[in-house]
């Protein structure tokens, strides 16, 4: 039996017969800080060998398994799966995926995270990086390819909180009002977002046949996904849902119909295919980034509000607007299509000690 030798660069080494997929056998060497630390290692790689099944992958690189674990990934939404592979080749194979599998260690990792750091990434987009790298390793685990999981040794980067912007009402209405003296194409989506805290997504695949003007409800069914411009189910259960609108958000919507059948029947060439609410002037998906670059932030600044407003702040204002008017967070929750109350409560716990107050004097006022 192989025993524990410190080499000249200060580790502890030892070496243990393993097998290769191909079924020979070959030396794999464990290294460590201590004899301790390369005695456990063995302990748990000889428990693995003879419990477990594990196999040598030799040569088998990070990139490569990545590239083949993500291709192979079927439990996840197209949307999310594509996400993976975009933060694959933009993160994890440019860095770590020169390294084998079985010889990547935590120090790897925590070298990977602070290079993105420096690159500017932010910390909740690091955190999924790792995320993503954590369940491809775990996988490994499961098929005998790895002892342990190296990123269990690497601390979650501190996420450094987004702090929410919504506008006030004064704000909404400023804003919605420059839209609608503009005659803005999407002058109602904006009413929508600001009203009833749409996704923007959820917008952009909203299709006429999602909107019944007798009862005044809207069903969201769908998102649009942003690279293909297709429609996709929304990310949670929760997403889907059915939303009472207002006579002022109807009204808007059955004049945007009105006006865009007057655009098909100048437009030769429009795509009626997805039949969409808010389609470009040819009929065709719109692109998030042209509603955001071509009528959103226009709008903002020519409404004299600040340039940093994200759209997505829209929804934030929705729900602040919502819970200031007394609306129940429970309520708020389902509008919105969160998947959890308690997601409601944490995004928007800044707003209840302010109506906390209000609260305490309506009770006063019944006891009075």
């Amino acid at each position: 039996m192989a025993k524990p030798h410190l080499r000249s660069d200060g580790r502890w080494c030892i070496k243990v017969t393993v097998k290769t997929p191909t079924g020979e056998s070959k030396q794999k060497a464990l290294y460590g800080k201590t004899r301790t630390e390369v005695k456990q290692k063995e302990k748990l790689l000889n428990a693995a060998i003879q419990n477990q099944g594990y196999v040598e992958t030799g040569k088998l690189t990070v990139k490569r398994y990545l590239e083949d674990w993500v291709k192979g990934l079927d439990s996840v939404k197209l949307v999310t799966k594509e996400s993976y592979e975009e933060n694959i080749r933009l993160h994890l194979i440019p860095h770590i995926g020169h390294i084998k599998l079985q010889q990547l260690r935590p120090l790897d990792i925590k070298n990977l995270l602070t290079v993105l750091k420096d690159k500017n990434l932010s910390a909740r987009s690091r955190t999924y990086v790792l995320a993503i790298l954590n369940a491809a390793l775990n996988e490994a685990m499961a098929l005998q390819m790895l002892i342990q999981n190296p990123c269990k040794g690497v601390t979650r980067p501190k996420s450094e909180r987004y702090k929410i912007r919504p506008m006030t009402v004064e704000e909404s209405k400023q804003f919605l009002g420059i839209a609608k003296e503009r005659d803005d194409h999407y002058y109602a989506l904006f009413l929508l977002a600001i009203s009833f805290g749409f996704r923007a997504g959820e917008l952009l695949a909203l299709q006429w046949q999602d909107i019944d003007f007798k009862t005044g409800k809207i069903q969201v069914r769908h998102t649009l996904n942003r690279k293909y411009l297709t429609l996709t189910a929304p990310k949670t259960e929760e997403s889907i849902r059915s939303i009472d609108i207002s006579d002022q958000a109807t009204i808007a919507l059955q004049r945007h119909k009105d006006k865009q059948s007057e655009i098909k029947q100048r437009t030769p060439n429009w795509d009626s295919t997805l039949n969409l609410v808010f389609p470009t002037t040819v009929g065709t998906p719109t692109k998030h980034s042209n509603l955001v670059n071509r009528h959103f932030k226009p709008i903002l600044r020519a409404a004299g509000l600040p340039d940093t407003i994200r759209f997505h702040d829209l929804r934030h204002t929705c729900a602040s607007l919502m819970l200031t008017a007394n609306v129940h967070p429970r309520i708020v929750q389902e509008i919105l299509g969160h998947s959890d109350i308690k997601m409601t409560l944490s995004t928007y716990s800044h707003l209840l000690p302010n109506l906390q107050k209000d609260v305490s004097d309506a009770v006063g006022d019944l006891l009075e």
